[in-house]
């Protein structure tokens, strides 16, 4: 919005972005670019199929729209193999693929990197140099070292099992516990579990008597852009060992007890 841009939703269900509803968007619309987080949908966790996949790139191509693909968890993926990005399948050059070792490392080191057509990266580096000069140099060439050491992987092999338990451990509790209230798929990847809420619970009002007991959750509200409430809540679990997520759970299940208590 800043850079001048107009936003406009395209529709998410269990495939993935719905590319049917962004062609008929094209016809009507001059679309620039398509923000997307194909392998693990933020907040839905959904992977994108590959159908839509391929459609999405013919499309893209067709058009000539820029794909912003958001590939922020591809090194956390569970269940089978993982999923190809799409700028991995772009002979038409439609893709700017963007990450972040945020999530590998540590929050605190804000190293990205993007791979696209020369020019706009020219042009990102640009638009970053008005902001910042140089950047961290000594983190950016510990993390060089990293890679070109073997440490990076290491260490992406070691927290793929670490978030594996962690996810399985608050599935666990959450149908322990809360089973009756939510129910919820067990992502392929990603970390963090999107639940629907049964039918009459106030979602955000949950969000908000779990914030008084001391845990963290976004209702449906903070993802949508006309701002309408829903019965989802999403629950990340990369943060917290497995006595942790049980305590959350435990105290997630006491917030809506003290919801529904409400005249």
């Amino acid at each position: 919005r800043l850079a001048g841009a107009r936003l406009v939703p395209v529709p998410v269900d269990s495939e993935g972005l719905v590319v049917s509803e962004l062609e008929r968007l094209t016809e009507s619309t001059d679309v620039a670019a398509v923000y997307t987080t194909p392998h693990h949908q933020y907040p839905t966790t959904v992977t994108q199929s590959g159908p839509r996949r391929q459609a999405l790139l013919r499309l893209a191509a067709r058009r000539r729209i820029c794909i912003l693909e958001d590939d922020y968890h591809h090194e956390y993926h569970f269940a089978g193999r993982p999923v190809w990005p799409l700028a991995s399948d772009d002979p038409r050059r439609v893709v700017l693929h963007i990450g972040t070792f945020s999530k590998v490392l540590a929050p605190g080191l804000r190293i990205g990197y993007a791979v696209g057509q020369a020019e706009i990266i020219r042009r990102m580096a640009a638009r970053r140099a008005y902001t910042d000069r140089q950047g961290d140099l000594a983190s950016e060439r510990a993390l060089a070292s990293m890679i070109t050491g073997g440490e990076l992987g290491g260490h992406v092999r070691r927290m793929h099992r670490i978030y594996r338990e962690r996810r399985a451990c608050l599935a666990s509790a959450l149908e322990r516990e809360l089973g009756d209230e939510l129910q919820f798929e067990i992502p392929a990847g990603g970390l963090g579990l999107w639940v629907t809420a049964r039918r009459g619970i106030d979602t955000d009002a949950w969000a908000e008597a779990a914030l008084a007991r001391g845990v963290l959750v976004h209702s449906a509200r903070r993802f949508r852009f006309d701002g309408r409430k829903g019965p989802e809540l999403r629950l990340g679990f990369a943060r917290h060992d497995e006595p942790e997520l049980e305590e959350a759970v435990r105290r997630l299940r006491l917030a809506l007890r003290d919801v529904t208590r409400r005249p």
